[in-house]
């Protein structure tokens, strides 16, 4: 009886264990499905990236003179920017351009209506100053040395 216990035990650590190697890896690349031509417009930008950390490796251990790896990375560098100027025309059009108007609207007008997240130190009486935790912001009393918030140790 022990031994079926014990070996039950096992198999489910077992499939705690091997859970997260039979799970679809998540992606973070953005969805391109719509065009391909974004793909290789990614594929390029990384393969870019790519020979401009192989050409400092270069220059770090001797292959390449400082004069070849600075005209090989302005070279790279300019083939980049074009590559990047493309992508951001390509992402411009998968968004209609009246999401992106509601979208910024709706920004403008949450940070019309944002309160003040801290008091100025001009409205605040010069005996009474307002205190501040420096990591989160919250509001410190007068004998506080540790912030309520956060637990940060003031002084």
């Amino acid at each position: 009886m022990w031994i079926l216990i014990a070996f039950l035990f096992l198999l489910l650590a077992a499939v705690v264990i091997l859970a997260p190697f039979f799970k679809p890896a998540a992606t973070s690349a953005p969805d391109v499905s719509v065009d391909p031509k974004l793909l290789a417009l990614y594929t390029k930008r990384d393969q870019l990236y790519q020979a401009i950390r192989e050409a400092k490796f270069d220059l770090d251990t001797g292959k390449l003179s400082p004069e070849d790896y600075e005209r090989q990375v302005t070279r790279l560098k300019r083939q980049a920017a074009s590559v990047l100027k493309a992508i951001d025309k390509r992402e411009a059009n998968l968004v209609p351009p009246e999401w992106d108007a509601r979208i910024e609207s709706q920004v403008k007008a949450a940070r019309r209506g944002r309160p003040m997240l801290r008091p100025s130190v001009a409205s605040a009486s010069a005996g009474e100053r307002a205190r501040y935790c420096p990591k989160c912001g919250a509001r410190l009393g007068a004998d506080d040395r540790f912030c309520p918030a956060c637990g940060v140790r003031v002084s």
